[in-house]
């Protein structure tokens, strides 16, 4: 029972929390009261949500490569160097991607959300959380 109690409890909560949450330390209310609309901030919400989910997938599959490049460095690198150049290739492509990424969200999220905007939205929680 107790278990349960504390099940529902923490699901309440974490829905409170998703309703009132922000970017980052930054929330919707400071958002909103530097001039940001609902809308625009739920825009840039998204955009962080996908780039999110873009990144991890993009640090799975660069994981993937440095598994393969172990693989062959313990099966002998002289003989397999031909291979692990080419996983090396692709591990630096991957970073390049995830770099331009992370340029390309960024300049998305500004469209709804300047960095004026963001800056004055940040230091009034960073007030709230001195407090």
């Amino acid at each position: 029972m107790k278990k349960l109690v504390m099940g529902l409890l923490i699901l309440i909560f974490s829905i409170t929390a998703y309703g009132t949450s922000g970017i980052g330390i930054v929330k919707d209310e400071d958002f909103k009261a530097v001039g940001v609309s609902q809308n625009n901030i739920d825009s840039a919400k998204a955009i962080i949500e996908r780039a999110s989910i873009q990144y991890k997938l993009k640090v799975l599959d660069k994981k993937a490569l440095e598994i393969q490049i172990n693989k062959y460095i313990l099966e002998g690198t002289e003989k397999n160097l031909e291979k692990l150049n080419e996983l090396v290739e692709k591990v630096g492509l991957l970073d390049a991607e995830i770099i331009k990424d992370r340029l390309k969200n960024q300049i998305e999220v500004q469209k709804f959300i300047s960095t004026d905007q963001y800056l004055k939205a940040r230091e009034l929680s960073l007030k709230k959380i001195s407090q």
